[in-house]
């Protein structure tokens, strides 16, 4: 069999299970997410904002970052453990919630929902840097992902808002475990036995001590900041997009016209948007080199805003704009930590790029909430489209000037070899 489709096929084998992995996955998370506050609240009255925030903060710090304290134990599990484990534990969170009898009983379960998610993640993504060497083969898969999330993002809360609608609550959590344990199983069937990510590892990966290396390694340094900046202005569309998106539409399908064409866009141009930049990986171009481009293409999905104030037209040309920066960025962002691997425990480097996302969209979020609210009762609305603009075109700007003061250098850079590799193009 020719080495071409030897490796197509290598792939698609592991191309299949982990996008039905994240296609069910998402699925079931986007039927609770978008209704989860008031799923808590119809499941305690009466006890106010406090515990509907405290929960959601939990629940999304652990899902987020519970695979932080835990990266010893993912090293040393099987993959077809591991995967399968996070997803039957998240499912059995979830199907414990009604049986809550307590609000402190009920974080407790969210909290093991949210390991089982965050393991699950991280785990996946491991194991298709480990199954494929290929950056292209890598960035392939993620962009799968990338598709699967988007079409469980459009379904999801479309089927938790019929659900809701009356005083059984507990079906659509149950419908919700039961999406995570079927996933599970299809993990099980088609995740090969034996394979664990610590097997080609010299050491220990890093736990708390991860956040020094983020700064003290210049390699992994360059494409955190990278994937933090990037991170920081996709946090902006549920945000203060979100927010601007409430003062110009007047219906509330007009409202959700926008996110759908997000979602759409992404399911339909994702793949040939990834088609570009595997020819170029393939090329020798770097992951950073496309990291960088779609951190530009952010910014200029603002400009439309920023000069268009409250047309719908200008909304609609950015969610256009921002939707290709999201295929650029995103399924590179694993791609490019990924190259990490060659000297790093799998496990680490993957929380390396959970930790630089997760801040990034953190302070974008919090900037998009705070910052924009704060400028729309000044009327500053364009500044703050113009800032974000300017911070998308600043970063491949100071990267691309760095790049070329390094070589203007008379002598040898002492530096860590690996930033070059990924900065270069």
């Amino acid at each position: 069999m020719p080495r071409e489709a030897t490796g197509r096929r290598r792939r698609n084998e592991v191309a299949v299970p982990v996008v039905l992995d994240y296609l069910l996955s998402h699925l079931g998370f986007y039927c609770l997410l978008p209704v989860l506050p008031l799923l808590l609240a119809k499941m305690h009255p009466g006890t106010g904002a406090l515990l509907i925030g405290t929960a959601l903060f939990t629940f999304t710090f652990t899902y987020k970052g519970a695979s932080l304290f835990c990266a010893g134990l993912l090293q040393r599990l099987p993959i077809r453990v591991a995967i399968p484990g996070g997803l039957t534990l998240a499912g059995l969170g979830f199907a414990l919630l009604p049986l809550s009898p307590h609000p402190l009983v009920t974080l407790c379960f969210l909290v093991l929902a949210g390991v089982g998610i965050s393991v699950n993640g991280i785990t996946a993504r491991m194991y298709v840097a480990i199954a494929l060497e290929s950056p292209g083969d890598r960035n392939s898969v993620f962009a799968g992902i990338q598709v699967a999330i988007n079409v469980s993002a459009a379904v999801g809360p479309i089927i938790a808002n019929f659900l809701l609608d009356g005083p059984h609550q507990a079906r659509l959590l149950l419908l919700v475990a039961v999406i995570y344990w079927a996933s599970a199983a299809v993990m099980t069937a088609f995740v090969p036995s034996g394979l664990r990510p610590g097997d080609q590892d010299a050491r220990k990966p890093l736990k708390l001590g991860l956040l020094k290396a983020m700064v003290t390694d210049p390699g992994v340094r360059a494409v955190s900041a990278v994937a933090l900046a990037g991170s920081f202005l996709y946090g902006q569309f549920f945000s203060a997009f979100a927010i601007h998106v409430t003062h110009i539409a007047d219906s509330a399908a007009e409202k959700a016209s926008f996110f759908t064409l997000n979602a759409v866009l992404i399911v339909v141009l994702q793949m040939a948007v990834s088609a570009y930049t595997n020819r170029g990986l393939e090329r020798s171009h770097t992951p950073m080199r496309f990291l960088l481009q779609g951190i530009a293409v952010f910014g200029l999905s603002f400009v439309p805003l920023s000069v268009g104030g409250a047309g719908l037209v200008a909304a609609y040309a950015a969610v256009t704009l921002f939707s290709v920066a999201e295929m650029l960025f995103t399924p590179m962002v694993s791609t490019a930590f990924a190259e990490f691997g060659a000297d790093r425990p799998m496990v680490e480097v993957f929380n390396f790029r959970q930790v630089a996302s997760t801040a990034g969209e953190s302070l974008g979020t919090f900037a998009g909430g705070a910052l924009f609210t704060t400028a729309a009762l000044h009327g500053l609305q364009s500044a703050y489209w113009g800032a974000l603009t300017v911070v998308g075109l600043a970063v491949p700007a100071c990267s691309l000037l760095r790049r070329r003061g390094r070589r203007q250098l008379p002598g040898p850079v002492e530096e860590d070899t690996r930033e070059p590799s990924l900065t270069s193009s």
